[in-house]
């Protein structure tokens, strides 16, 4: 009934039925509801300044130590919870760590965002933390986020990890299925015009290559061969066209899993360890 009732929307009202798409597209809910505001285990909260739709995140360890930063960056629909798994490997290499949920994700109201909005949060997020990031692990399209970020506010880092990174919001896009709704060709043309105007900038500003062009620091990046969200070929694009990106391969993990495996774990933390002068914890 939904997919009948799109259809016929879009044939009546094309502008209507692209408006509806865009929604579907850009939900923030479709994996799971708005949790508690809930502080995570062992974490305190921190402020964030400079951003209309988030006013804080959560910190691992002392803030005023000194002690450099790592930051999670979760993926698209999911929240900083996802991200946790990654919260003590750091903590074991002396990092404080900073997690914080994107725009209408996990504790913030609303169930539609934009990479605008994204990299915006991330950008406020790395300026209320003063420079203390050295190290980013993101997720998927956090990886988009992550480096437009850090190119609007020119940071630098120690080393990066991508996990199942997106490559474009393009790439997103084509590979859609409209939420089941079988959004036809035409009106996925007209989501690109809808979300170019929701964003400010077209769709193909949204290009991990282009955002992280110029970058100066290693990256890492994890990716299954068999990832059915985001294709293993997004990764070797950024290998590809980006300087200083080493690519390993992931098998069997999945795109979620790929946060709570084991083994890409230990890597993360051994590629960490080696490009910031900390060493590894023995992995049993």
């Amino acid at each position: 009934m939904r997919r009948a009732a799109h259809s016929a929307l879009s044939l009546i009202a094309p502008g209507a039925g692209a408006r509806w798409a865009t929604d579907a597209f850009s939900d923030t809910r479709r994996l799971g509801r708005k949790p508690d505001n809930v502080l995570p285990l062992g974490a305190r909260r921190f402020a964030v300044h400079g951003s209309p739709d988030i006013s804080g995140g959560y910190l691992w360890g002392d803030p005023a130590d000194g002690a450099p930063i790592a930051l999670l960056v979760h993926g698209w629909a999911t929240d900083s919870s996802s991200m946790h798994s990654f919260v003590e490997p750091m903590r074991r290499l002396g990092f404080t760590v900073a997690a914080f949920d994107a725009p209408a994700h996990g504790v913030w109201d609303g169930s539609q965002a934009t990479m605008t909005q994204y990299t915006q949060a991330v950008a406020a997020v790395l300026d209320s933390l003063e420079g203390r990031v050295r190290v980013i692990v993101t997720h998927s399209l956090g990886t988009i986020a992550s480096l437009s970020g850090l190119a609007l506010r020119g940071a630098d880092l120690d080393a990066m990890v991508l996990l199942a990174p997106a490559c474009t919001l393009g790439g997103v896009l084509d590979r859609w299925d409209g939420a089941g709704m079988r959004v036809p060709a035409q009106t996925v043309r007209r989501v690109y015009d809808e979300l170019h105007r929701r964003n400010g900038v077209p769709v193909s500003h949204w290009d991990a290559v282009r955002r992280g062009a110029g970058l100066s620091w290693p990256v890492l990046s994890l990716h299954d061969p068999a990832d059915d969200w985001v294709p293993y070929a997004d990764s070797e694009t950024i290998a590809r066209e980006l300087p200083g990106v080493r690519l390993v391969p992931a098998p069997g993990v999945g795109h979620i899993g790929i946060l709570s495996s084991r083994e890409v774990s230990a890597t993360v933390t051994a590629f960490v360890s080696a490009h910031t002068s900390r060493p590894a914890p023995a992995i049993p």
